[in-house]
């Protein structure tokens, strides 16, 4: 094995690989089957060769044995001439080796010597080249003692196996022949999806990331390979597009910020230094911006860190109902004119491992967007309840609602259904993807329902570990 991939050079094509290994390996079956067939045929051809000269034996032997002497036995020639067939002598040996008589048929008496014996015997010998069968048998015949001497010529044998010989080597030509066909075609049809992937491949370098491998309607692996490359780049190009909505959307939200603050700046700098009016407006607005560019900074950290460095494992129990309480508390202090119907139907001892800080900012950020966007009707309603082996926390508000077609997307980064209303009300458009992020790392989900213009409810799910 290590000298046939020796004789393989590395840098050889993987179809010509598939090829060369492919037709290897019908050679090899089809050479393995023939040799099978060549042994099984010689050793058949041999045994009846041999049955037929023991057959024939059996015959000359049983027909001597009725003579009453020497005299009988050399009268038996007429019929023993009979008996004899082609390519075949047979000879009477007296006891001190003189020849009674010989009946030949196209087998030289010089090609065996005649020879008188005890015992039996069947040799093979080839003394002039070609391949003789000799059986030996001894008699005895009223006191004369003598040997039936049987040579066959195995020439129809040899003509056989040489007409065999050469159907191999012919048939072992085609099949060299056919095998490296067959296995090209076969190499091809395995690498058909590999090729076409690797046309897709080189489309997707020139042309960009819209371009899909063809399945076809077969089930296999390289479909299945396929498959998964497409869906590979249906994520890449979901993830490049969105890396790019990122960083659009991130530098208008940070120019917007960085460019107020470079106004003040310059106002300050012409004539704001001896007018302490619009000094002091100036310092405080650009300290506003600053803090905005602080948040937003700290929100895109979260977002792309995450402070995850612990386990959900090493977590410990948190008080689920007295941490809810707290938030909506602070927020009815913060904002008194809103009213938050708060239904918590959990007890005050059930806990779940999770992060006191993550718990506070998700519900944080979901009463911040339910205040933010219901300016007229005031009021909020706050359902928790466990929800098959989940905690569920439900907000609804009463607010402008979000149309159906911006639903799949309110949680991406800086989305934002009313641009000039949200910066009005503040935030970056960052907080449901940051409530999203949150869950995500406790295998929960966040669910948003809306109709426009009435009411929005989003619903978050964790699993109660």
């Amino acid at each position: 094995m290590k000298t046939v991939k020796a004789l393989i050079p590395k840098s050889i094509k993987i179809k010509w690989k598939l090829t060369f290994w492919a037709a290897l390996l019908i050679l090899f079956l089809f050479l393995s089957y023939t040799f099978v067939q060549y042994v099984v045929i010689m050793k058949w051809v041999n045994n009846h060769e041999r049955q037929t000269i023991q057959k024939n034996m059996e015959e000359i032997y049983a027909f001597v044995l009725e003579a009453d002497s020497k005299q009988e036995v050399l009268e038996s020639k007429s019929y023993i001439e009979i008996l004899n067939e082609k390519h075949q002598l047979i000879r009477i040996v007296s006891e001190n080796n003189s020849v009674l008589f010989t009946i030949t048929n196209k087998v030289p008496q010089s090609w065996v010597s005649s020879k008188s014996v005890i015992i039996e015997e069947l040799v093979e010998m080839t003394p002039s080249g070609d391949r003789l069968l000799v059986y030996r048998k001894p008699f005895e015949v009223n006191g004369f003692k003598g040997t039936i001497e049987i040579v066959r010529n195995l020439e129809n044998f040899e003509n056989l196996i040489n007409q065999i010989t050469m159907l191999v080597v012919i048939t072992g030509l085609v099949a060299i022949i056919l095998s490296f066909v067959g296995g090209r075609i076969l190499s091809f049809q395995l690498l058909k999806p590999i090729n076409s992937m690797i046309k897709t491949m080189k489309s997707i370098k020139e042309t960009g990331l819209n371009k899909r491998v063809n399945i076809n309607n077969q089930r296999d692996e390289m479909t299945e390979l396929g498959i998964m490359f497409n869906e590979l780049m249906d994520n890449l190009e979901t993830s490049f597009q969105q890396q790019q909505q990122f960083v659009e959307d991130a530098s208008h939200e940070l120019k917007t910020p960085l460019t107020i603050i470079h106004g003040h700046l310059s106002l300050i700098n012409r004539w704001g230094k001896d007018n302490p009016e619009v000094l002091e407006r100036s310092l405080n607005l650009s300290l506003n911006e600053t803090n905005r560019l602080i948040r937003m900074v700290s929100e895109l950290l979260t977002l792309s860190r995450g402070d995850f460095s612990t386990t959900p494992t090493m977590l410990e129990d948190i008080k689920i109902k007295g941490v809810i309480e707290d938030v909506v508390e602070n927020f009815l202090t913060l904002n008194r004119d809103y009213k938050i119907a708060s239904t918590i139907d959990i007890s005050s001892n059930f806990t779940l491992k999770i992060f006191k800080s993550h718990l506070e900012q998700i519900i944080i950020i979901l009463l911040d967007n339910a205040i933010k966007y219901s300016r007229i009707k005031k009021e909020i309603k706050l359902h928790v309840r466990l929800q098959e082996n989940n905690l569920a926390i439900e907000i609804k508000d009463y607010g402008v609602g979000i149309p159906e077609e911006d639903l799949p997307l309110v949680m991406n980064r800086f989305y934002r259904v009313d641009k000039a209303r949200s910066r009005k009300n503040g935030g970056n458009g960052l907080g449901l993807a940051i409530a999203k992020r949150l869950l995500e790392y406790y295998k929960g989900s966040i669910e948003i329902k809306s109709v426009y213009g009435e009411w929005t409810k989003v619903i978050i799910t964790i699993p109660i570990r």
